[in-house]
C-alpha cells in the first residue's frame, strides 16, 4: 500500500466565475459609451463640415446669427424680413435696398418650406433671444399662411424654443413620434439636417434627381375658398401683430407674384387685422416666362419686382417714422 508523504489530501482549487448579470451590465455599458461617442463624433462632423460643404446650410447660419443680433439703431431702422423660398428667390435684397429712401438696415432669414407656424413661434424665439427689429416683413405664399404644415426638424433646430415644443405638435397635429423627434432635433444639427444633407448628397452625386425633387417641393398645396382664407388670415395677422407689438415692432405681409392668389381676402383680412399688404404685383398678371421653374420669379423679374415693392414699402416706413416722432 504507498505510503502518502502528507498526512492530509490536496485541497482543492475554486475558481469563481464572474456572475452572468454583472458581464451583461459592462457589455452594455461598453455599448451605450460606443453608441454616446459616435453621436457625438456624428453631430460634430455635422456642425463641422456641413456649413463648409453646403452653400445653403452655411446662409441659413450666417443668417440666422445676423437676426439673432438685430438691435434698434439711432441712425437706422432694423428691418428683418423672414418668410420661406419666395424671400430668397423673388426679392433682391440689393435692389430693394436702393429703392429705399428711408434709413433703413435691411436682414434677411428665409427657410425653405416654412410656414405660418414655423415663423410665429420662430419669431417668438428670436425675439426671446434678444432680436430688435423696429419693423418684421414676412414674405410668405398665402396657401403657406393659412396652412398647418411645419418644416418639421429643421424648424426645430433654428426656430422652436423646447417650451413651445407641445404647442407647436398641438397645431400642426402632430402624434408623439413627430413630437419627440422634434424636441431631440432642436439640440442636434445633424437629426434636424440629415434631410437636406441626404439631399445635397444624392443632388451632387445624381444631379438629375436635383430638377425631379425641386419639382416635387414647390409644388403648390390645394386652393382653400376665399372665406376660410379670410377667417383664418385675419386671426393669424392679429396673432402675429400682437406678438411684434409686444416686442416693439411693426408687422408688414408682402405677397409676391404667382397665380390663383386669392389677394382679395388676404387685403381684407390685413385690413382688419391692422396689417399692411403689399402687392405690389397682381395675382396672374405676370406670364409663366416670368418664372423660372412656375413657382418662382427668373432672376430679371425678381429684380424688377423688387423695384416695384421698394415705394410701396418706404412709404409705409416714413409712416412708422413720422408716428415715432
Amino acid at each position: 500500500m504507498p505510503l502518502s508523504t502528507s498526512g492530509f489530501e490536496p485541497a482543492a482549487t475554486t475558481v469563481t466565475e464572474p456572475c452572468p448579470r454583472s458581464i451583461r451590465r459592462r457589455h452594455i455599458i461598453v455599448i451605450l459609451a460606443t453608441l454616446l461617442a459616435c453621436a457625438i463624433a456624428i453631430e460634430g462632423g455635422t456642425r463641422f463640415a456641413f456649413a463648409r460643404i453646403s452653400r445653403i446650410e452655411r446662409r441659413v447660419m450666417v443668417e440666422h446669427s445676423a437676426a439673432q443680433n438685430l438691435r434698434f439703431s439711432s441712425r437706422v431702422n432694423p428691418i428683418l424680413l423672414v418668410g420661406d423660398s419666395l424671400l430668397l428667390l423673388d426679392v433682391d435684397l440689393a435692389v430693394l435696398a436702393q429703392t429705399l429712401r428711408t434709413k433703413t438696415q435691411l436682414q434677411r432669414f428665409p427657410i425653405e418650406q416654412t410656414g405660418y407656424l414655423d415663423w410665429l413661434f420662430g419669431l417668438r424665439r428670436l425675439f426671446e433671444e434678444g432680436a430688435r427689429p423696429a419693423v418684421v416683413i414676412l414674405c410668405l405664399s398665402p396657401d403657406s399662411l393659412v396652412s398647418n404644415t411645419i418644416q418639421g426638424d429643421y424648424s426645430a433646430f433654428y426656430l422652436f424654443q423646447v417650451k413651445d415644443i407641445p404647442a407647436i405638435a398641438t397645431r400642426a397635429r402632430y402624434d408623439l413620434t413627430q413630437q419627440s423627434s422634434l424636441f431631440f432635433a432642436h439640440y442636434s444639427l445633424f437629426l434636424a439636417g440629415r434631410s437636406n444633407l441626404r439631399h445635397f448628397i444624392v443632388i451632387k452625386t445624381f444631379p438629375p434627381y436635383g430638377g425631379v425633387l425641386h419639382n416635387l417641393l414647390t409644388r403648390r398645396t390645394g386652393v382653400t375658398s376665399g372665406g376660410e382664407v379670410l377667417r383664418i388670415s385675419e386671426q393669424r395677422f392679429q396673432e402675429l401683430q400682437s406678438l411684434c407689438n409686444s416686442h416693439g415692432a411693426r408687422l408688414i405681409y408682402v405677397i409676391t407674384p404667382g397665380f390663383g392668389i386669392q389677394e382679395g381676402a388676404i387685403l381684407q383680412a390685413g385690413s382688419r387685422a391692422g396689417v399692411p399688404v403689399l402687392v405690389p404685383v397682381h395675382s396672374d398678371e405676370w406670364p409663366l416666362s416670368r418664372f423660372g421653374d412656375g413657382f418662382h420669379l427668373n432672376h430679371d423679374s425678381a429684380r424688377e419686382f423688387s423695384e416695384k415693392l421698394g415705394p410701396g414699402l418706404d412709404s409705409i416706413l416714413a409712416s412708422y417714422q413720422a408716428e415715432a416722432k
